[in-house]
């Protein structure tokens, strides 16, 4: 009976030991030392989650929820490629604002999933009246309802016209037929976008590694 209980003190010691070295191998290494990294305990402090979309293979073909630079977007009357991407994130909902050009002519392509993948054609937006927006504004001789506004933080990828990471308060207005209106406020500065929703089904989409190929 002796022999086990000292065999359990010594398996005891010996865990805590090991435990004890791999602690002091893990400051080693943050003080810039050289640790085996095999005997480090897993780092318990969670990683920040991403708003980028898992990375998608070469073979596998596009969504509108995984476009990336590079990528086609067809409307059935204009081919456009992803140029820039800014991505927006409030709390658990991400949506994407893309930068599209085809000829001479930019579009954004802005992509939300609420139930359903909303998917909306807009165009910068001149001449929004400065100051507080409320409830409801007219803009361009429609009348736009408030759907949504708040804070996002957004990151961005390729060319998106020199904007930086940080944080926008944005505001989203919806009117008749699918209108959409969106506002940007970052600092002192303004940006808006005007356009109208369209059926995910009327895009056709192509990779863009895919017509490099071509």
């Amino acid at each position: 009976m002796l022999f086990f209980f000292a065999l359990s003190c010594l398996a005891a010691a010996t865990f805590g030991s090991v435990v004890l070295y791999q602690r002091g191998e893990r400051r080693r290494l943050e003080a810039g030392g050289v640790a085996d990294p095999r005997l480090l305990l897993p780092d318990p402090k969670p990683k920040a989650a991403s708003s980028s979309p898992p990375a998608r293979a070469p073979d596998v073909e596009p969504t509108l929820e995984t476009l990336q630079l590079g990528d086609i977007v067809d409307d059935g009357e204009h081919d456009y490629v992803v140029v820039g991407t800014v991505r927006l994130r409030e709390e658990r909902e991400t949506w994407a604002m893309h930068t599209l050009e085809g000829g001479d002519r930019q579009r954004f392509l802005e992509v939300r999933r609420r139930g359903a993948v909303d998917v909306a054609f807009v165009d910068v937006a001149h001449g929004l009246p400065a100051g507080q927006l409320f409830e409801g504004l007219t803009f361009g001789g429609r009348a736009y309802q408030l759907e949504v506004r708040g804070d996002a933080r957004i990151s961005v990828d390729g060319d998106v016209g020199g904007r930086k990471p940080g944080v926008v308060a944005y505001a989203r207005y919806a009117g008749a037929g699918g209108a959409l209106l969106l506002v940007e406020d970052e600092g002192t500065a303004r940006r808006a976008f005007v356009g109208e929703k369209v059926p995910a089904s009327s895009l056709s989409l192509m990779s863009g590694e895919l017509n490099r190929q071509g």
